[in-house]
């Protein structure tokens, strides 16, 4: 992930609204293809193409989500849907699988948790709303990968797939074989090739349960717990608020750690305000290491995770590098903790190692920078990376699902 941070993806939310109370809902559930590397927006990533394919199909409207992240796998995908209501779904896809073929999940784990993943959606759908499983995509032909480990996890994933077809098979659920790309066309070519496989699959579904659309409320904004969020978690996603980005960047140079971060707690997820080319833009927050430093209200240090009791069994810390983690609590004005100032390394180290001093001082710095943005927010000073580029003029309106 960190040597990917510099190749193209999107910056904005993955959702795409079309305005429309007839419109359909698709959620995707998803990592790999679903993230988008190689496009600037959703819009044209798999979630915004999805929704232009199925449009195309029925002559109405749809709205797409997507929920997932690099750092999401099989064991992580229920924690990762979190609170969100299903309800208000047509039509769930699962697109996962790619980190789990990356890694070697052994197929009777696969088995068991996409078991309870599937069952975990249904159980909370409408009885007329749909699931498809879609098989995962050659990891070979995903340039960023390289060839020797492509060529091992398709091995892998055939073995994954077959007991997903199996799985579907028993429970009723549909299963579909992305195409293989094309050539060496565009990334949203190819996106567009994998969404309209899709859109085959699930228009006819969507026709049948839904014939004759009736009007439904328009989904919500988000309302955010602490006043400032909104505008911490939009400058994250064009770089990074310029003071936050500065303290950080201050505090990966000076603790020699990979990534510091400041977070946010917001419902049952935390937030990322800087470092997002990285890290996911959220987290669920059960599976998060800062959740101990918000809930304690204390600094909280672990110097090896791999060895600590409360992570022993957590699919997030399986999925990435982070062995080490230092957190310090970040207050808003009112003295309630909303999040963390924190270090994440991939080497374990000593806590005498950590100059508790100079972490502190830095996240009071941060907790001010972020009061500054309470109640009426300031405008906001981006320093997007200058691997960025702007989004293109008249990209689909998009929304915080």
């Amino acid at each position: 992930m960190l040597r990917m941070r510099t190749q193209v993806q999107p910056q904005d939310v993955p959702a795409v609204r079309s305005g429309d109370p007839l419109a359909d809902r698709i959620l995707v559930v998803g990592n790999g293809p679903s993230h988008g590397w190689g496009v600037i927006t959703h819009q044209l990533a798999l979630t915004g193409q999805l929704a232009d394919a199925v449009a195309d199909r029925t002559g109405r409207a749809c709205d797409a989500d997507l929920i997932g992240a690099e750092a999401m796998n099989v064991r992580s995908a229920l924690a990762w849907i979190g609170d969100r209501d299903l309800r208000g779904d047509d039509c769930v896809v699962l697109v996962i699988g790619f980190n789990d073929a990356l890694r070697f999940t052994a197929v009777a784990t696969w088995e068991r948790e996409l078991r309870k993943l599937m069952d975990g959606i249904a159980s909370r759908l409408r009885h007329d709303a749909t699931m498809v499983v879609v098989g995962i995509p050659p990891v070979s032909s995903f340039s960023s990968y390289g060839s020797l480990a492509g060529r091992l996890s398709d091995q892998h994933r055939l073995k994954l797939n077959a007991a997903s077809k199996q799985i579907a098979r028993i429970r009723g659920v549909d299963y579909l074989e992305l195409p293989l790309p094309k050539g060496a066309g565009s990334a949203d070519a190819v996106y567009r090739e994998f969404a309209s496989r899709i859109a085959v699959d699930v228009v006819p579904k969507l026709l049948s349960t839904r014939h004759t659309p009736t009007p439904r409320a328009p989904q919500r904004d988000r309302v955010w717990d602490w006043s400032g969020t909104g505008a911490i978690v939009e400058a994250a996603r064009h770089g990074g608020e310029v003071d936050l980005r500065r303290l950080t960047d201050k505090a990966q140079e000076s603790f020699g750690v990979e990534l510091a971060v400041v977070s946010l707690v917001d419902g049952d997820r935390l937030y990322h305000g800087t470092n997002t080319d990285v890290m996911p833009a959220s987290v669920p927050l059960e599976l998060s290491f800062c959740r101990y430093t918000v809930e304690s209200g204390e600094p909280v240090i672990i110097p090896d995770t791999g060895r600590d009791e409360r992570f022993r069994d957590n699919p997030l810390v399986d999925v990435s590098f982070i062995n080490f983690y230092a957190g310090y609590p970040l207050r808003a004005t009112d003295g309630r903790v909303i999040g963390s100032f924190c270090l994440q390394g991939s080497q374990p180290r000593k806590e005498s190692t950590v100059a508790m001093d100079l972490l502190q001082q830095l996240a009071l710095e941060a907790q001010e920078v972020l009061r500054g943005y309470e109640d009426e927010p300031p405008a906001i000073d981006f320093a997007p990376p200058s691997s960025r580029m702007a989004a293109p003029m008249g990209a689909a309106v998009l929304f915080e699902d």
